[in-house]
């Protein structure tokens, strides 16, 4: 009998130790975009399970338009509104469902705000008008629960090329990443703990449109575009939701060329009918009241910049205080917590859009950053004395003859430069040697080149002068890359 037992408990332990590998296993294959990325969808709905139950405000739901749209802390620091952000790239409106049913098993919100992009035609050759790699990239980072389970059978259902059995045993799914795993997949813990924007993409390009972007005054109320009709299924399964739960839906679009009047006029009949507010800022009302200025607040044509954000975080924040009594807290440490956190990603954000040299130096000089140089051909032309001066305040003299190449490096606080003809080559590590950075610089004699890669990945844009790379160690990422010439090009 003893003997029994003892194999029992054996086989017990067996099976757990197994699971457990198995879990393991599953999760570090799973494809993963977290801070580094500039849509960090993992990031976004691994943290909103790290924030407080019943303390959020506001939800925000829909696609990449959304994600980079509503800034939780700008609404928090104007109006002390809680919001977070589970808008992500492609995300189809099945997906927004499903997210939110899960959200409302932690959160008790006043208010869910919804863009409207994805009930058009997006990618018509998918069941689901998104791609298949983007639906599960955001369905793998929910919690197993009731509404996971129903969640993945009605996509099956739908999606007929996807498994039940694909979401369970991601291993399968993903067997051919084996070669491919990076940091992400091993240093997960680390940066799920980075959620501080809350769902937040802060993009950073300024006036990328070249088209002259004209608000919509409705002049054809018989002017309609044909939605998606699964898209509009699922619309009406949100609207419902909230209403069930008491909470106000707020349909949206944010800015957008590929918007126009035929759309808008069918999604202000559709908030008509269903006694929900709609708030299109192409429209002339919210594109004015949010003093949004197209040229210079969207990161493309499709997505405002961290600039735009605010203009746009700030009149629906205002809305939600006025029309629907969402009063918001007066302190929440969550919130107050990441002020700074903010405020670094903003100065990242504007750094890559610095024109004046001795301005550009002065805000990379900062222990947040490794600042990687490589000059190619000559520098001397462009290496002034002011411009050299400028640099000594990060510890680079700038010095080498006419023709030279010359490398510098500062990580940590610690400077490694150097000149001369022959070819120049530096490797280093930042981040406690979690991030592997190589540097090549020749001058005319040597073969008129640079490089600068980090993780074997290519970022100087190679270009005759200074070449600089900036990466941030606390986002994981490069925020810039600039030749320098006598003026900053990038």
């Amino acid at each position: 009998m003893k003997k029994h037992c003892t194999f029992a408990i054996r086989v017990v332990i067996f099976a757990l130790l197994s699971c457990v590998v198995i879990t393991l296993v599953n999760y570090v294959i799973t494809p993963k975009k977290y801070i580094e990325d500039l849509w960090p969808t993992t990031t976004t709905f691994k943290g909103f399970y790290k924030m407080d139950r019943d303390s959020i405000d506001v939800l925000f739901l829909g696609s990449s338009h959304a994600a980079a749209a509503f800034n939780p802390q700008v609404i928090y620091d104007k109006y002390g509104i809680t919001s977070y952000n589970l808008a992500s790239e492609q995300q189809n409106l099945v997906v927004s469902y499903y997210w939110l049913k899960e959200a409302l098993r932690y959160q008790k919100p006043t208010a869910v705000v919804l863009d409207t992009y994805m009930l058009y035609t997006f990618e018509p050759s998918e069941p689901l008008n998104t791609s298949e790699a983007f639906t599960r990239m955001a369905m793998d980072a929910m919690k197993w629960s009731g509404v996971k389970w129903e969640a993945i059978h009605d996509i099956c259902r739908l999606d007929t090329s996807q498994t039940v059995n694909s979401f369970i045993f991601q291993n399968v799914r993903f067997h051919n990443r084996w070669m491919d795993l990076n940091e992400n997949d091993f240093e997960f813990i680390s940066y799920e703990n980075h959620y501080e924007l809350k769902g937040f993409s802060a993009l950073s390009q300024k006036g990328t449109s070249d088209s002259e972007f004209e608000p919509i005054l409705v002049s054809n109320l018989e002017a309609y575009a044909e939605p998606e009709e699964l898209m509009m299924q699922y619309l009406d399964k949100i609207v419902i939701l909230c209403e069930d739960n008491d909470i106000d839906l707020i349909l949206t679009k944010t800015p957008s060329e590929s918007w126009d009047e035929n759309r808008h006029n069918t999604i202000q009949e559709y908030a008509n009918t269903h006694n929900v507010d709609f708030c299109d800022f192409n429209e002339y009302i919210a594109y004015e009241g949010s003093e949004f200025d197209f040229a210079k607040d969207m990161n493309d044509n499709w997505h405002t910049n961290i600039w735009g954000a605010k203009r746009v975080s700030k009149y629906i924040a205002g809305l939600l205080q006025e029309d629907y009594a969402v009063e918001g807290e007066h302190y929440d440490a969550q919130y107050a917590s990441t002020e700074d956190y903010y405020q670094h990603v903003l100065t990242d954000c504007k750094i890559s859009n610095i024109k004046d040299i001795n301005e550009y130096v002065e805000e990379i000089d900062h222990p947040r950053y490794t600042v990687l140089v490589a000059a190619k051909t000559d520098m001397t032309f462009c290496a002034t004395d002011e411009v050299k001066k400028a640099f000594h305040k990060l510890g680079f003299d700038l010095t080498s003859d006419e023709y030279d190449g010359y490398y510098a490096v500062k990580n940590d606080e610690e400077v490694s430069q150097d000149s001369g003809q022959d070819i120049l080559h530096f490797v280093g590590s930042a981040r406690n040697n979690l991030v592997d950075y190589s540097i090549t610089s020749k001058g005319y004699y040597a073969g008129n080149d640079c490089s600068i890669k980090i993780d074997d990945v290519e970022y100087a844009k190679q270009g005759e002068g200074i070449n600089i790379v900036i990466y941030c160690n606390d986002t994981r990422r490069v925020i810039d890359s600039v030749v320098y010439d006598g003026t900053m090009n990038r």
